[in-house]
């Protein structure tokens, strides 16, 4: 994917001139990350604009009581560094970490910049990726505030089939979720203890059925349901 033909199929670059993301692409450099490497931490200076090629970078936090809150994962075509176009000397504010092994291509912040000034066409995709951003994180903080934490299960699990199985329909449906339980309750604000016993309420409630990673749901209609609840 290190080509100008790959940075113009993802989001942010799709329909930009072909000669601009030439010129970013020989402004770059492809980096690779293991398995558990930090890209940068809370506090550190913004490094690089990057787009993800392969792999999963996790957006995090983790308090002083071990209590972790994950505010993305960034997949292929994702890209991490926005903040860093408008206001490049402020300090990340969150923990980026490799969940597997990772390949990304880093565009220097200066060239970035100095593209969004001139180029309409470029600032225009730049503030539409912040925007979506945004609403992610928007949707995460009233989550947290006016949910607990089985409705806010509910909902991931019902965001994830939308978005992972769009095709499924309301007939039962087994899913093998990518996640731990763990590490969606990172996701939600909560501790693996709770999904544990909001999986437990949806059984007994007829919903799914739940073994681990798999997951049937039985009844899209009631998940729904406990999602908007």
């Amino acid at each position: 994917m290190h080509s100008t033909e790959s940075l113009g199929t993802t989001r942010l670059f799709k329909g930009l001139p072909e000669k601009l993301v030439t010129h970013f692409e020989n402004h770059s450099t492809f980096r690779r990350l293991d398995e558990g490497e930090y890209y940068f931490k809370a506090g550190d200076a913004p490094r690089a604009f990057a787009v993800v090629v392969s792999g999963q970078l996790k957006l995090h936090r983790t308090n002083k009581a071990g209590k972790e809150q994950v505010f993305a994962y960034a997949q292929a075509g994702d890209v991490i560094g926005l903040g860093a176009l408008t206001d490049p000397y402020r300090a990340c504010v969150m923990d980026c970490v490799a969940r597997a092994a990772t390949e990304i291509i880093e565009i220097d912040i200066n060239v970035m910049r100095e593209k969004m000034h001139s180029d309409a066409t470029l600032a225009n995709a730049i503030i539409s990726e912040l925007s979506r951003q945004l609403s992610t994180m928007t949707h995460l903080v009233d989550q947290l505030s006016l949910k607990d934490a089985h409705n806010r299960l509910a909902l991931w699990l019902e965001s994830w089939l939308v978005k992972n199985m769009p095709d499924a329909g309301d007939k039962d449906v087994l899913i093998v979720l990518p996640y731990t339980q763990s590490e969606v309750a990172a996701q939600i604000g909560t501790v693996r203890e709770v999904v544990s016993r909001g999986f437990s309420r949806m059984e007994k409630e007829g919903i799914l059925k739940a073994s681990g990673k798999r997951v049937t749901v039985i009844s899209r209609a009631k998940l729904r349901e406990m999602a908007n609840g």
